[in-house]
Formats: structure tokens, sequence, C-alpha cells
């Protein structure tokens, strides 16, 4: 693997404080689905704000755009393709399975019945590979769909880079804009293909294997991580236009609302990558001008250093507080009792959940993300030696 010659990697700050924005979008859109509103006219007021769950899909194809273009833009000369792997791995797996034992361990004290295919499918994270309703929405933690979707990625990555790398500024353009309109297109091919089935209860506008087909299977998914791929080489040869933050800003939010008058289908992954792209471009080309934006301050790098152990925790977090309220020890993938609140508790309950999700992603992080990244990312041969701990001085 071989990363782009003509600059060697550079940290982009605003794109780590991206992430920290991205993730309140995902935590919002799950949060507003706990039940916890009393006054529905209140609840419907925010869940349109937040365009019914719409931002939460547009994060996701932010994050995984922002995936494809950081591992291309950080890339190593010399860089094997088992040592990455291994990385990557590294990177997901112990989060990963302190949440699947955590979990489970929540569904024995409860007396809950294991349904242990989706649970296993769930642990493998191969959940995504078939149009199956209970292997994603019945599984320990529903968030790990999207690591499935990482999984494929990181698998056909090194050999994609090394093609990549070659293309020249054209050809890299073309797969931006050909790879944005395939997904653009998707929903009018995928609909009547797989129009023959009853609707689905999480998915009123059509049939799961329609949703399955535009958002969770990891193919389709994977279509965003390569633009991001795309991009970073582009951004890095220099030939990304000059587009200022606010207007690249204007576009995503139009396309937001643009969403409103469009079918449910189109509003589901097809329309995000291209507007995310281009906000990624702009942020990363401000950040390599030197000059930094607001996304780029230690507050929010922080909160975007925080954002995969926030992520990959928070939906176990905030429905295990919520069903604490009724007495049950499970919440998400349970039904549990539902405790709604008055709308002014409701919000703070909801900035509660938040703060709570962001001070255990700090201790996740910190005690087994970073420790294992140390750990096991590498081969013993290949770690830093430990600096040898300094001679006892004698006492006078």
């Amino acid at each position: 693997m071989s990363s782009p010659s003509t600059a060697p990697p550079r940290t982009l700050r605003s794109l780590e404080g991206l992430r920290a924005i991205a993730v309140i979008f995902v935590f919002l859109s799950h949060a507003l689905v706990l039940g916890a509103f009393t006054d529905q006219d209140a609840f419907s007021v925010l869940n349109t704000l937040t365009g019914e769950g719409r931002i939460g899909f547009l994060a996701v194809s932010f994050f995984f755009v922002l995936s494809g273009f950081v591992l291309t833009w950080s890339a190593k000369p010399g860089q094997t393709a088992v040592g990455f792997w291994r990385r990557r791995l590294m990177r997901i797996g112990p989060c990963h399975l302190l949440i699947a034992v955590i979990a489970l361990s929540q569904f024995a004290a409860a007396g809950e019945t294991i349904r242990w295919g989706p649970a296993v499918a769930n642990l493998f994270l191969v959940q995504n590979w078939w149009p199956e309703q209970d292997l994603i929405m019945y599984q320990f933690n529903g968030a790990t769909w999207t690591l499935a979707v990482e999984l494929l990625c990181y698998a056909f990555f090194p050999l994609l880079l090394r093609l990549v790398n070659r293309l020249g500024t054209r050809a890299l353009w073309y797969g931006v804009g050909g790879l944005g309109l395939t997904a653009i297109l998707l929903p009018a091919v995928s609909y009547p293909l797989l129009s023959g089935f009853p609707p689905s209860e999480f998915y009123p506008a059509g049939s799961w294997p329609q949703l399955w087909a535009l958002y969770f299977f990891p193919p389709v998914r994977s279509i965003d991580f390569i633009i991001g791929m795309f991009l970073a080489r582009i951004v890095a040869t220099g030939q990304w236009p000059k587009i200022r933050i606010m207007p690249a800003v204007l576009v995503n939010l139009g396309v937001f609302l643009l969403l409103f008058h469009l079918p449910i289908p189109f509003g589901i992954a097809a329309l995000y990558p291209l507007p995310t792209a281009m906000l990624i471009g702009a942020l990363a080309t401000r950040d390599l001008s030197g000059k930094g934006t607001l996304l780029s301050g230690r507050f929010m790098v922080w909160l975007g250093e925080l954002s995969f152990s926030f992520y990959i925790i928070h939906l176990t977090v905030m429905f295990a507080v919520h069903a604490a309220f009724a007495g049950d020890l499970v919440g998400y993938a349970h039904a549990y009792t539902r405790t709604p609140f008055g709308t002014a508790t409701a919000i703070a309950f909801i900035i509660g959940l938040y703060a709570l999700c962001v001070a255990l992603a700090w201790v996740v992080s910190n005690t087994v993300e970073r420790p294992a990244m140390r750990r096991w990312s590498r081969p013993a041969s290949q770690r830093a030696p430990r600096r040898p701990e300094p001679a006892p001085q004698p006492q006078p």
C-alpha cells in the first residue's frame, strides 16, 4: 500500500471536530424514538426539525465518506495489507466485544431469552448480508451494522488504494461523479425489483428488503467509502476546487430540506454522499491552508476523538437508562415500558443522556479503545520499547 506522494499526511482537525457534530445527529435521531415525550405536539416539532430521522441518515453517510477519506489520506508507504487489517480490527473489535458482553449480561440478568442466531450474526458483524429483519433489528447493539459495512471496506481497501493512487485527476472526478450518480439511481432501480414484499413495521414506506437494499447492504453502502477514497486523492494532489465552507454547508442544508419533498426512498441514503464529500473537501482544504475553523478547536477535536466510543455505546446506554425508570434491566431490543416526561423534563433527560454518553465514551476510549490499539495494533517486534524505569536513588 502507498500513500499520496504529493504531500505527507497532516492532521485535519476540522474533520475530527465534524465527527462530533455527526455523532450528535445520530444520537438525536435515536433519542427521539425512546418515547420520552408526553406532549406529542412538542415531539412532532422536534421530529420535524431532525427530518424525521434523516439527520441520522446524513451523519451515517458522512462517517462512511470520512472513513474512506481518512484511511486514504493517512496511508503510509510500505504499509502492508495484513498490518492494515490488524490495526483496523484492533480499533473496532475491543469496544464491540465490550458492549456485546455488557448487553448479553443484561439479557441474562433480566431472564431475557437470547436469540442466538441474530446474536451470533451481530457478534461476527455479518448481520447485514441477508435481507432478514431480525438479524439487524434484533441485536444486542443496533449501532454495529455500520461496522459490518466497514469490515467490507477494510477488506478491499489495500487493493483499491493501489488503483486509486494510480488514477489521474480526470479519472478521480469521474469516479466521484459516477459513484454519486449510482447512489442516486439505486432507489429507482431497487424499488421496482423488490416490490413484491409486504410492508415492514420498521419502514412503512416499503418492504424490509427495499430498506435493506438501500441502507444496510454492505456493497451499496461501500459506495460512500469509495467516494471518500477518491476525494482524498483529489485533495492530496491539489485538485480540489476553491469551495468555501459556508456554500458547502448550505448545499447540505438544501439537500436536507429537499428530501421533505421527494419520495422517501431518496431520503435514506441516495442523495447524501456527494454533499457530504463537498463539505469534507472544503474543511480539509481549509485546514491545509493553516487557517482552521470553529470545528478545529480543542474541545470539538476532543469530542470528535471520542466519536467511535460514543457511537458504539450510545444505544446501549440510552435505552438502559430509560428502561431503568420502569424498573427494567434491559432496554435495547427489549419491549420495556416506555416512561414519558413533560417537554422540559424530556429535553433535560436527552441532554443528560448525551452528557452521560460522553463521559462513558471517555472512559471506554481511555481504558479499552486506545490501550488496545497501543498494545495489539502492531506485532510485538514493531512496538515502541518501554522506557526503562529510573534506578532508585539512595536516600540522603
